[in-house]
């Protein structure tokens, strides 16, 4: 109670950008930064340093009228759709809250609305007057994407969205976010451990390690060649039908206290590569290769580094 409090860098030197219509996978292990990056794109938390810049424009300050008018362009899908919801109101009652916050349609049209987003997340008009405990886990975060549809954002930032879910059932969300997207031209921040899911989903993927990004490339490229040892051991732990789990790359130990940072590489004291430099100086975000970035060591690549 006493004591010193210790900073914690929970994100550090991030450098991204996410245009319209397309989707960035962002994965990486529990606590290493994923959800926190997510609030700070949508201004729900504002960097120490740096911006946050929303269609070219600085993000206005938190819970400001500016931020607030402009909240109804981004939105948020969170990975628990039960603790988001209210548990006492209906399924119409919260999918037209963003209507009615952000007066976006008037009162008396509000209901034709709400059965229209209902449709096109593919749950049934009668199904409005239902409570949250009254769907399934599915239904309930079709709900949840309604909601956030609802005010037409430009953003949509998706932390864990599937994980929660049977299978089946998140194949059939991702294939619905996929179809909504490609109609609206929305673009996605996908956070995801699943890293089958976000292969499929993500036209970029992000991979994050303790609070820094450690490689950024196309979706296929991560996935058919990475090239930063940690993005070979989250890949290579991916099974794949019809092939024996020999050779994969398995990590010792756990993430590093993020309070407590190792010196040099943050990734230094599980990689198996590791050398004297890994130990003593921290890799930049480097370009190694037309459109991809890395940062690691052991890379070659250009002398000047994306973000430090």
């Amino acid at each position: 109670m006493f004591g010193k409090a210790t900073p914690v860098r929970a994100v550090d030197g991030i450098n991204l950008t996410v245009m319209p219509g397309e989707t960035l996978g962002v994965v990486g292990e529990s606590g290493s930064g994923k959800s926190t990056l997510g609030r700070m794109l949508l201004g729900i938390d504002s960097p120490q340093e740096g911006e946050t810049f929303f269609d070219g424009k600085p993000m206005p300050k938190l819970g400001t009228p500016e931020w607030r008018a402009l909240r109804a362009r981004m939105q948020l899908v969170y990975q628990d759709p039960l603790a988001a919801l209210d548990r006492r109101l209906t399924v119409a009652e919260q999918i037209g809250e963003p209507l009615a916050i952000h007066k976006l349609v008037p009162k008396e049209h509000r209901a034709i609305r709400v059965a229209e987003l209902m449709v096109s997340v593919g749950l049934r008009p009668d199904q409005a007057d239902r409570y949250p405990h009254e769907l399934s886990g599915g239904q309930r975060q079709r709900v949840v994407i309604a909601r956030a549809l609802a005010s037409r954002p430009k953003l949509l930032v998706c932390d864990e969205p599937v994980s929660a879910l049977d299978v089946s059932i998140q194949a059939q969300v991702v294939n619905m976010l996929r179809d909504l997207q490609e109609k609206n031209g929305i673009a996605m921040v996908f956070i995801s451990h699943d890293l089958k899911v976000v292969r499929n989903m993500a036209d970029r993927v992000a991979v994050m390690y303790l609070g820094r990004i450690v490689e950024e490339a196309s979706s296929d490229v991560i996935f058919a060649a990475p090239l930063h040892p940690y993005t070979k051991a989250l890949v290579s732990s991916v099974p794949v039908p019809g092939k024996p789990l020999k050779g994969r790359t398995i990590l010792q130990g756990e993430p590093p206290n993020p309070a407590n940072r190792p010196s040099g590489c943050a990734f230094h004291p599980r990689c198996p590569l590791a050398t004297d430099i890994c130990r003593t100086s921290v890799p930049h975000l480097r370009q190694v290769a037309d459109g991809r970035t890395a940062a690691c060591h052991l890379l070659a690549g250009a002398d000047q580094p994306v973000a430090a």
